[in-house]
């Protein structure tokens, strides 16, 4: 029969064992506080860290933009006397000058000049066409005037017939801004259908007027608000900046109408003209 004493030392022997026990227990989460402690202060310098990063990645992007902007304005700008020609038959002893002296004083009539001051010209830089369609001709003149000339006469007229072919001119553009008015096609579809009235700006933005007011698209991300304002449904424009550029048609197409080029330095010389498309 267990006696008082007996209780008593098992009593305190227990006490031992559970002291024991919770000094363990106390060491363990002491060490887990320490390590829970650590690994907040390490996702808190990693926080930081992400979002120093991402400021500066937004940094880079917003630079890298402006840089995409300045280069397109200097590209479009170096263009600023060039004239691409469309339709015009392609043969291997052409004389570019030749043809477009010819083009140019038909569109002017009387009051072609003499010498058209043309610097340079030759078919777009890419491999003959497979389905046998002529490639582009992209001149240079020397004087922006007469090539300004030259535009206003071929846009007064609703057809051009030369060497038994229809003919068509546009203003030579950088890749980069052809590339952005593909992308908003679809858009200047829907404006034209509501014949409400817009032009192409340089640098680039497409403007259109509604009311007194113009509104105006530089970005991607002008998209969404135009189509509230001009009352619009919702249309799918991609992102020119960053999805792959559309398809390239093969004829004329609207992306070089309306064209509205603002004055710039001289164009620079050598090298070739347009781009390879």
């Amino acid at each position: 029969m267990m006696t008082r004493k007996d209780k008593g030392e098992m009593v305190a022997e227990l006490r031992a064992i559970i002291r024991e026990e919770i000094a363990a227990v106390r060491t363990d989460l002491t060490a887990l506080e320490q390590r829970v402690d650590r690994l907040e202060e390490e996702r808190i310098q990693s926080q930081q860290h992400r979002q120093a990063a991402e400021l500066a990645t937004t940094r880079q992007g917003n630079i890298l933009l402006d840089l995409r902007r300045q280069v397109e304005d200097l590209d479009n700008r170096g263009r600023r006397n060039n004239i691409r020609v469309r339709g015009l038959p392609e043969s291997e002893d052409e004389v570019p000058q030749e043809i477009l002296n010819g083009l140019f004083a038909q569109l002017l009539g009387d009051a072609a000049p003499g010498d058209f001051g043309i610097e340079r010209a030759h078919r777009a830089l890419r491999a003959p066409r497979r389905d046998g369609q002529p490639r582009d001709m992209i001149c240079a003149l020397l004087s922006f005037p007469l090539k300004e000339s030259i535009m206003r006469a071929a846009r007064a007229q609703q057809h051009i017939t030369y060497m038994e072919a229809q003919i068509s001119l546009y203003q030579d553009l950088s890749t980069i801004t052809l590339d952005a008015r593909r992308a908003l096609q679809p858009l200047t579809r829907a404006l034209q259908e509501r014949r409400i009235p817009y032009k192409w700006g340089f640098p680039f933005s497409l403007q259109a007027r509604m009311g007194n007011v113009w509104h105006i698209i530089r970005w991607p991300n002008d998209v969404p608000r135009f189509l509230r304002t001009a009352n619009l449904p919702p249309i799918s424009v991609p992102n020119w900046i960053l999805e792959e550029p559309p398809a390239r048609a093969t004829g004329p197409s609207e992306v070089a109408h309306n064209i509205h080029p603002e004055p710039g330095p001289p164009r620079r010389r050598g090298g070739p003209i347009g781009p390879e498309e």
